[in-house]
């Protein structure tokens, strides 16, 4: 209720991809906090039910979805806007790391998986709920800096990603004149599961992780996502945000 209105507020209705761990849990929580009710989405049925408790009071709502599936999507955009008419925010995170592989080597069927995943379920469910998306609405693509340079073994991963800056580039560009902003964010390396692997390569290898030396937590990149989404930044839109302790700057300085 609205102390200075007495009116109820409505709340926004956000919609987190890969929300079960990682950087998905910890957009959850904090636009929880901020007062969305949030649409918790991924694989792990189980994980996502531990964060909805974790989250009971913000009365968030859980539908496990394997987002590589064009069928299953189809069901979550569906679901959303039979029992919600709206999405006001849309938080497209999940995604998939391959094993490293020389790019002769990518199995058809891999290269496919992590395009999948990356980049077309974000813009099948960005364009299916983009109806649903009144004036003020906004999408937060979640790409890497990985999308700025190219890897070793990871090309698979690295093409995605930039597509997806070009993706979110689109989408604002199409959806301005309707006042949907769509933002991407680019996290360099992050403390989550997914990328502990290419932690402690860098550990092995004694390389520095990026100039700050230091991972970011999952809550910094979260913090990023609270402030894009908010009433503050109501001219940003298309812009892709680097938060990566310096990574993107160390690498330019080195000649990459």
């Amino acid at each position: 209720m609205d102390a200075a209105t007495g009116t109820e507020e409505v709340r926004r209705i956000a919609v987190i991809t890969g929300a079960s761990r990682g950087i998905g849990a910890a957009i959850a929580h904090r636009l929880a906090s901020d007062g969305a009710r949030p649409i918790l989405v991924a694989r792990d049925a189980q994980r996502l039910g531990q964060l909805a408790e974790e989250l009971a009071a913000a009365e968030p709502v859980v539908v496990p979805t394997d987002l590589s599936s064009r069928e299953a999507i189809d069901a979550l955009i569906a679901f959303v806007s039979e029992r919600f008419g709206r999405v006001d925010i849309l938080i497209n995170n999940a995604g998939v790391l391959p094993r490293a592989q020389r790019v002769e080597r990518i199995a058809h069927e891999d290269w496919e998986k992590v395009v999948a995943l990356n980049l077309t379920a974000p813009w099948h469910l960005s364009a299916g709920l983009a109806g649903l998306m009144p004036r003020g609405s906004v999408v937060v693509n979640l790409s890497s800096t990985a999308a700025f340079y190219p890897s070793r073994g990871l090309a698979a991963y690295n093409v995605s990603k930039a597509a997806l800056v070009m993706l979110t580039r689109c989408c604002a560009l199409e959806w301005a004149a309707r006042g949907v902003r769509v933002v991407g964010i680019a996290p360099g390396k992050v403390s989550t599961e997914m990328v502990a692997p290419i932690l402690e390569y860098l550990d092995t290898h004694g390389e520095a992780v990026n100039p700050l030396g230091r991972v970011a937590e999952p809550e910094e990149v979260a913090s990023l996502v609270s402030y894009l989404v908010s009433e503050a930044a109501t001219f940003v839109t298309g812009a892709v945000f680097p938060i990566d302790g310096g990574e993107l700057c160390g690498i330019a300085a080195s000649g990459g």
